[in-house]
């Protein structure tokens, strides 16, 4: 069968399975690996159907995309996820950012603030906590009155988790910041722990795969019907084919007898 009608009767197919992608739009980019995928996971259980690709503008990072009509849908998702997680910088990245002559003020704040990044990014690691900030008063020491006696560090810490219970312990959390910081006791560590409820998905959001494709349940059988009707007119289209080379066929037959009766 010629190339250029073999692509007419598979164009039907090229176009369902290319639909989807084409009315595709990011809702969060310049992420790394681990980032997308639990941006995936996030949307994915909420009912959103998405797809992970390297993120043109950004060299070694992913964007993740989702269908135009889901697109207000997932942002609500990531925002309640608090997804894509923001950056804070941690010890390296504050204390690269010194100047030419750093202060030892300053040194002392990079460093305070580095830690705080660093516990930040390691209570966001923990599965069910959705968020975490951590704020540091950490007193510098007098190197000019050694004699005198050094004010407590203290600590304050605001976790979002998902679900009622907190998936960290208070106490464990207490304990995880005072040992980030010299000095600090668990005791002046104060916790406040806030509830994110679980949203509720709903049952046409529950998410179905028909071949390379994912859909909601509620758009599977649109789906579904549309693949039939593109594998109807391909068989449509064969038939008529078939038909065509059979009449030519035939009148070619008929014209070489007549021409060998001459």
């Amino acid at each position: 069968m010629p190339l250029h009608r073999s692509l007419l009767l598979r164009l039907p197919l090229l176009l369902v399975a290319l639909a989807p992608a084409a009315c595709a739009v990011p809702v969060a980019g310049a992420l790394s690996d681990a980032d997308a995928n639990r941006v995936l996971t996030a949307l994915e259980a909420s009912g959103v159907a998405a797809t992970k690709e390297p993120d043109p503008e950004n060299e070694a990072r992913f964007q993740v995309s989702v269908a135009r009509e889901d697109a207000s849908l997932a942002v609500t998702v990531l925002n309640n996820e608090a997804l894509p997680p923001a950056k804070a910088p941690g010890v390296l990245d504050a204390l690269g950012e010194s100047g030419i002559v750093p202060s030892r003020t300053a040194e002392h704040a990079k460093l305070v603030a580095g830690t705080a990044g660093d516990l930040e990014r390691s209570l966001r690691a923990i599965d069910g906590i959705l968020s975490a900030r951590v704020h540091l008063a950490v007193p510098e020491a007098d190197s000019l009155s050694p004699e005198e006696t050094p004010r407590q560090p203290s600590a304050s810490v605001l976790v979002r988790h998902r679900g009622i219970n907190p998936p960290l312990a208070v106490a464990d959390i207490q304990r995880l910041v005072a040992g980030a910081v010299p000095g600090l006791l668990p005791s002046q560590v104060s916790i406040v722990a806030t509830p994110t409820p679980a949203r509720a998905r709903l049952a046409e959001r529950e998410l179905a795969r028909l071949g390379p494709v994912t859909v909601t349940r509620a758009s599977l059988l649109p789906l579904k019907l549309i693949v039939a009707g593109a594998a109807v007119l391909n068989l449509i289209s064969i038939g008529l084919v078939l038909l065509l080379w059979s009449r030519l066929r035939r009148a070619q037959l008929s014209l070489e007898t007549r021409l060998g009766e001459s």
